[in-house]
Formats: structure tokens, C-alpha cells, sequence
């Protein structure tokens, strides 16, 4: 595997989502990352007859080893491959890596030049240190469900896509090329933490900036703009679109799109100013124009005119859109295909080389790569402490 970070070894002691994303950034940019899993194999696995495996799409293009860490020999045994990693990467609630002797302070004094990288529901420090988190209740405390959902709604809404848990994975994957830098510097490892309520905030930027220079406090909009209209979802004869009209020019522009006689300097909508004090009758009037036509042909002949719109596609869409296609979104590998990092770096290209491994796959060539022979690995597999298996055909 070769990219930008080829060369650096990476201990992937996470679960489930957040701390795992920061991991697959850092293997697709060429980084050899061995994921460290339970003698039985991560939750997210499912069963092994599943089509769908959650745990498939983060922790491809890495390495899988099986140790029990709750062991005194097997939290010993990662404590002996952190002597030669450059990144460790963990989701733990706090506390728990500590009591196993996988702590920071303990890998830190074994290799003081490791970064540490650690991503919680709350972070280390502060009284929520100890509370469990998940996406959801980082969407709710950082203030994004109140202000999500169609207007006038009392009902919280969350965002269909877990922001936290991604952005949290993407946060600390930064935070540990912060940290290489800072090591080619001077020769220190440090800590890194990248929390789920702090990354659901960060997506708060305009709100709790209106917040904290106005008294306005953000309520659900639907999928309308606050400064600008027509910025939403419209309905077509077969579908829905987006537009964005965020100044005059672009207004003019989508009314010659609509070619509709008299809509560009209507009483109701000729500035920024009214199209926002009546952007229901706004809404209303483009989308009896938009029902003559399907979203295909009107969004065709709106981007021609310059004007940013586009289709509300299902997923299923979205994945088979052509533009995504001609850039390489998606990977073939062994008869399946993933999602790649979307980051372009045009001399060391993201690559997918290797899709995700079986419980334990890796756990001899790694230990061998450590330096253990073949008859202390059988007795470490003699004693429970961990699982191997042969690489799959």
C-alpha cells in the first residue's frame, strides 16, 4: 500500500463508528493501519452471512488482528506493538483503556514519540467526562435537533446522516497530521481527542453564530436558507429539486430559465428583500412553473444558465450519479465496491487496495512482523489471549 502517509504504522483499537473513520482516513491516504478487535469480532460485524456489515465500510484497506485486551498478557502484547506504531487511535469511553493498562500515560511512556489519538462522546476532561455518547444525543445537546425539521414543527428532528460520528472521525484524523508535524518538529508524541458533541457543534457555525452576536436563537426552516430565497427544495411534476439564488444576478438568471414573462421584476419577488418576506408565495409560484416539467429537464436547463441547483436524489441515485463515477468515488474491490476518502492529493492518490479482513486475519503476520516466533504465537492462541485465522481464498 503505498499514498501520503506510507510508512507510518497505526494501532486501531476503536468500535462501531467515529473513532474507526478516523482510522480508514488515515489507511486510505497510505498509512498501515492493523485494526485490534475482540477475540469474537466487532458488534458491527453482523452475521457472517449478512450482504450488509456496517463494519465492512470503515475498516477497509486495513489489517485485523484478534486480542484479548482485557488480559493482563493481551493488553501486554498491544502495549509491545505501540513500541513501534506512530498512531494509536481508540473510542473507549474514558477510563476504560486506563484500567487496562492502554491508556495514554502507559503507551506513552513505552514510546514517547506515539501520537495518541482518542475520540469520546465528551472528551477527557469536563463533568460529562464519564457519560456514553452517541450520535444522536451529540445532534440534540449541541443544539441541531431544535432547529431541524419543517417550520413550525414542535417534534425534533434529527439529521438522517450521523454528522457527530463523522465528523468527530474526520476532526482527529486532522488532528493527528497536526500531531506528525509537531513530532517531526521536535521528536514528541502528544494526545489528540476529538469529541462527538464538539464536531456536532462545529456544524452549528452560522446558528451559534447568530446566537452569540443577536439575540436570534435558530427554529426549524425546512430546507430554506435564512438569508436567501429561492435557496430550498421545490417540487417538480416527477420529483423535487434544489435551487440556490443567493443574489440578483442569479435571480435574473433563473428566471430566464423558468421563462415565465414578468416573474424576474414581480411586485412580490424583484429584490433579495421581498423574496424572503413572501417566500411562500415564492415557493408557490415556482412550483406551478416546475410542475410543468420533470426535475431531469429543469435542472438541465437551470445549471445552463448558471444557476446552482440540483436533483433530491435517494441514495441509491446518488450512488449511480456519473459525475461521481468520472471521479472515482467508488472502489472495486473483490467483487465489491466502496466509498473512498474524498480527498484528491495529485501525487499520492487515495487508494483502495484491500476490503475488509476476517476476524483475526492478519494476527500471525503481524506478531511475526513484532518479532514473535510461530511457537509463541500458538501459545498465545493455546491461551486464549488471541484469535487467528487463515486469510480467505
Amino acid at each position: 500500500m503505498t499514498g501520503s502517509l506510507h510508512g507510518l504504522k497505526v494501532l486501531d483499537c476503536t468500535h462501531v463508528l467515529a473513532g474507526a473513520m478516523c482510522s480508514l482516513i488515515l489507511a486510505d491516504l497510505g498509512a498501515d493501519v492493523v485494526k485490534i478487535e475482540p477475540l469474537q469480532g466487532e458488534a458491527t460485524r453482523g452475521q457472517p452471512e449478512s450482504r450488509f456489515r456496517p463494519f465492512d465500510f470503515v475498516n477497509r484497506n486495513k489489517r485485523a488482528i484478534a486480542v484479548d485486551i482485557t488480559s493482563q498478557t493481551g493488553a501486554g502484547l498491544v502495549r509491545s506493538l505501540a513500541r513501534d506504531a506512530d498512531i494509536f487511535v481508540e473510542n473507549y469511553r474514558p477510563g476504560v483503556l486506563e484500567r487496562a493498562g492502554l491508556g495514554y500515560d502507559a503507551l506513552n511512556r513505552v514510546n514517547p514519540g506515539l501520537i495518541y489519538a482518542s475520540v469520546s462522546g465528551f472528551g477527557h476532561t469536563g463533568p460529562y467526562r464519564d457519560r456514553g455518547g452517541f450520535d444522536l444525543i451529540a445532534q440534540a445537546m449541541s443544539g441541531i435537533m431544535s432547529f431541524t425539521g419543517e417550520p413550525g414543527s414542535a417534534r425534533p428532528v434529527a439529521a438522517g446522516a450521523p454528522l457527530s460520528d463523522v465528523t468527530a472521525g474526520i476532526y482527529a484524523a486532522v488532528g493527528v497530521l497536526a500531531a506528525l508535524n509537531h513530532r517531526h518538529l521536535t521528536g514528541e508524541g502528544q494526545h489528540v481527542e476529538a469529541t462527538l458533541l464538539e464536531s456536532a457543534m462545529s456544524h452549528t457555525i452560522w446558528e451559534a453564530g447568530a446566537a452569540l452576536t443577536t439575540d436570534r436563537i435558530a427554529r426549524p426552516n425546512g430546507s430554506r436558507h435564512r438569508l436567501a430565497a429561492p435557496y430550498e427544495a421545490l417540487k417538480t411534476r416527477d420529483g423535487f429539486l434544489v435551487i440556490g439564488v443567493t443574489n440578483q444576478k442569479l435571480w435574473g438568471r433563473l428566471c430566464a430559465a423558468l421563462e415565465t414573462p414578468g416573474l424576474e421584476n414581480n411586485a412580490l419577488f424583484a429584490t433579495p428583500q421581498l423574496r424572503l418576506a413572501n417566500r411562500d408565495a415564492l415557493q408557490a409560484r415556482l412550483e406551478a412553473i416546475l410542475a410543468e416539467d420533470g426535475t431531469q429537464a429543469w435542472v438541465a436547463r437551470i445549471t445552463a444558465r448558471g444557476v446552482p441547483c440540483g436533483p433530491v436524489n435517494t441514495i441509491a441515485e446518488a450512488l449511480a450519479d456519473p459525475h461521481l463515477d468520472a471521479r472515482g468515488y467508488l472502489a472495486d474491490v473483490g467483487g465489491r465496491r466502496f466509498p473512498r476518502t474524498p480527498v484528491g492529493l495529485s501525487r499520492t492518490p487515495v487508494k483502495v487496495v484491500r476490503g475488509s479482513p476476517r476476524i483475526g486475519e492478519h494476527t500471525r503476520e503481524v506478531l511475526a512482523e513484532a518479532g514473535l516466533t510461530a511457537g509463541a504465537i500458538d501459545a498465545l492462541m493455546a491461551s486464549g489471549t488471541i484469535r487467528a485465522a487463515e486469510a480467505a481464498a
